[in-house]
């Protein structure tokens, strides 16, 4: 559907608005993601306060010029484009994606997101670097892993002790 000239100028300037004011902005590529999951996944960015929008492509690839941004080729843009722009924090929003591509792989649906990039302090990183840091365990989940590590050789101490007092008793 065809949309005004007056609405393409008011969705340039939100474009342009949100590239200066997110501290990091991810491109993904969405494909087959049906709109409850998408509505799921705009209220789990926006209590990360992170956006999540659906882009005009070639709309957002001239706000990306506009606000001084390394300039992404239109033909990288394939499928359903969504931009989201993370304001605080800047790996909370790869996490909820990650979560959701791995949920449609083990599910076996034909929906997926795919990484293209992202901007960080107005330079651009390609979608396997994006892809790596997804992966990264967050800080809970490497102190959680690292208390283990440090609980399970006591536990294991304390039951071979447990053993060895019911074997003399």
């Amino acid at each position: 559907m065809a949309i005004t000239k007056d609405k393409k100028k008011e969705l340039l300037k939100q474009y342009v608005e949100d590239l200066k004011n997110a501290g990091s902005t991810y491109i993904v590529n969405q494909s087959g993601i049906s709109v409850d999951v998408s509505t799921k996944i705009r209220k789990e960015m926006k209590l990360t306060d992170a956006k999540f929008n659906v882009l005009r492509k070639r709309l957002f690839l001239r706000a990306v010029e506009e606000a001084g941004l390394e300039k992404v080729d239109l033909e990288s843009l394939q499928w359903a484009t969504v931009a989201i722009f993370a304001k605080n924090e800047d790996f909370a929003p790869l996490k909820i994606i990650s979560k959701y591509s791995k949920g449609f792989e083990k599910a076996g649906e034909k929906s997926s997101f795919g990484f293209l990039g992202w901007w960080t302090e107005k330079k651009w990183q390609d979608g396997a670097y994006v892809s790596e840091l997804a992966n990264i365990p967050s800080k809970e989940e490497l102190l959680s892993k690292f208390v283990y590590l440090l609980k399970y050789p006591v536990q294991s101490f304390a039951c071979v002790l447990d053993q060895v007092t019911k074997k003399q008793s």
